[in-house]
This record gives structure tokens, C-alpha cells and sequence, in this order.
């Protein structure tokens, strides 16, 4: 496996700005920022089927293998976090492991399974979380976008200088080989912040989107990440179901 891309031709990005509202991206920018700054955030296992070359520089396989390493005193305190976000804010802190990523969710998905990534394109089982009153603008695009159904909204921030390794958005191969990708949009308000890539398993070859795009869909299944900036920086991303005819015009 190589990559897998989208559609027929594999394509690495498809780009859905024809089909946006006009936008006042200074206003958009302000809105948001100021809607993070009000809002909760959270810390989640956000990487995890991270590529083995990258594994070093991410908490996931920590959490899933090193934990043995934990000396009885450290166990304890580790045992004691009642949450999964307790437990990587502990470990964090504790060790010298990277996890420099941070999600606000504005529209959520209840959890049929650990990860959340089986239903969150799925309208019925998302609701609107209390952030989401902070985010009018974000909310009125949201539902001015080519989706006929909308799922989970979340805002992926990450610390200075910081990467988010290359992984795809489920757990094992497995379930990389059988899961299906997602309708989804992906975008950043501010230029020249993060620019999304995805990787080619063999070669780690990275192939960017078009900087002139705004509004981006890959496949999730491919590896897939963001190189580190200088300053703390943020995306969105929007997931549910496309229009049949926005899919049908983008697949070609």
C-alpha cells in the first residue's frame, strides 16, 4: 500500500471552494479565535495509527505499550486519573513524551466505541456541544456547506514548533483496510499557517494541497499531517455526508 487517495483516478486532495459561500476571512479568523479562547478544550489520543518511523514522537504507542515502564509510585498517580484525558495530561507532564495537541469539539459524537472515528460523519448520533455557542460564524458556514448531513465539528490546535506526525485516522491496519473513508472538510482560517500533507507508506514521500485552495478532502486511510509553524496554530474540520451531486462532480 502506497497511498490511496480518492475516487477512481487516486487522487491526493479534492478542493471544495466552489462550492462555499463568500467568506470574510478576517472576520472568520477573529470569530474563532476569540470562540477558542472562551471555549474547552480537550486532549485526545488525536494520532492513532501513527507510522512506525514517527512512533517515537507521539503518546499513543506510549499509552498502549509503555506503560510497564511506570514505577509503582508513578502507577499510582497514573491509576487514579479518571479520564483519558487526565491520563495523557499525567503523562505528559511526567515524562518527556510529545503529545503538543489540543481538540475543541463544537459538535461531538456520541461514543460507540473508544476511538469515536466509526460515527462521527454520522448526523444522527453528533449534537451540538456547549462550545458551540461561541462559534456563530463557525456554525453559519457549517451550515451553508455542501453537506447533506452534518456530523462531528472539531477544531484541531497545535502548540509552536510542533508537528502532527503522519498516522491514519483509525487504530490498526485492519481496520484501515476495512474501514471506509469519510465525506469531510478540512481548512484553516489564517495563511501561511498549517498545510496538510499526505505521505506515501513506502517512500515517506509528502504531497501537499494547493496553497491557493482553501476548502480540502483527502483520504483519511492515507498517512496524513501537518508540519510544525513557529506560532500556535489551529484547523478545522467539518464531517458528514456530501451532496449527491457535489460527491458525483468531485469523484468526476
Amino acid at each position: 500500500m502506497t497511498y490511496l487517495g480518492l475516487g477512481n483516478k487516486k487522487a491526493k486532495f479534492l478542493y471544495l471552494d466552489e462550492f462555499m459561500p463568500s467568506i470574510d476571512w478576517r472576520k472568520l479568523h477573529a470569530d474563532i479565535s476569540y470562540g477558542i479562547s472562551q471555549s474547552k478544550w480537550s486532549k485526545k489520543l488525536v494520532s492513532a495509527g501513527v507510522h512506525d518511523d514517527w512512533k517515537h514522537l507521539e503518546i499513543t504507542p506510549f499509552l498502549k505499550f509503555g506503560l510497564d515502564t511506570l514505577s509503582p509510585l508513578e502507577r499510582e498517580y497514573y491509576n487514579k486519573c479518571k479520564t483519558m484525558d487526565e491520563k495523557i495530561l499525567y503523562v505528559t507532564a511526567l515524562r518527556d513524551i510529545p503529545h503538543p495537541f489540543w481538540v475543541l469539539f463544537v459538535r461531538n459524537n456520541k461514543r460507540i466505541e473508544q476511538t469515536g472515528v466509526f460515527n462521527k460523519a454520522v448526523a444522527e448520533d453528533c449534537y451540538w456541544t456547549e462550545n458551540a455557542k461561541f462559534f456563530e460564524s463557525l456554525v453559519s458556514l457549517v451550515e451553508q456547506m455542501p453537506f447533506e448531513s452534518i456530523g462531528r465539528v472539531i477544531l484541531f490546535m497545535t502548540e509552536p514548533k510542533t508537528q502532527l506526525v503522519p498516522h491514519y485516522d483509525v487504530s490498526t491496519p485492519e481496520q484501515r483496510a476495512t474501514k471506509p473513508n469519510d465525506d469531510f472538510i478540512w481548512f484553516t482560517t489564517k495563511s501561511n499557517t498549517k498545510s496538510i500533507y499526505v505521505m506515501d507508506d513506502s517512500t515517506k514521500e509528502k504531497f501537499y494541497s494547493d496553497s491557493e485552495k482553501k476548502f480540502v478532502w483527502f483520504n483519511e486511510m492515507d498517512f496524513h499531517g501537518t508540519d510544525a509553524v513557529e506560532h500556535f496554530s489551529f484547523s478545522i474540520r467539518v464531517d458528514g455526508k456530501f451532496k449527491k451531486e457535489v460527491k458525483d462532480k468531485l469523484l468526476g
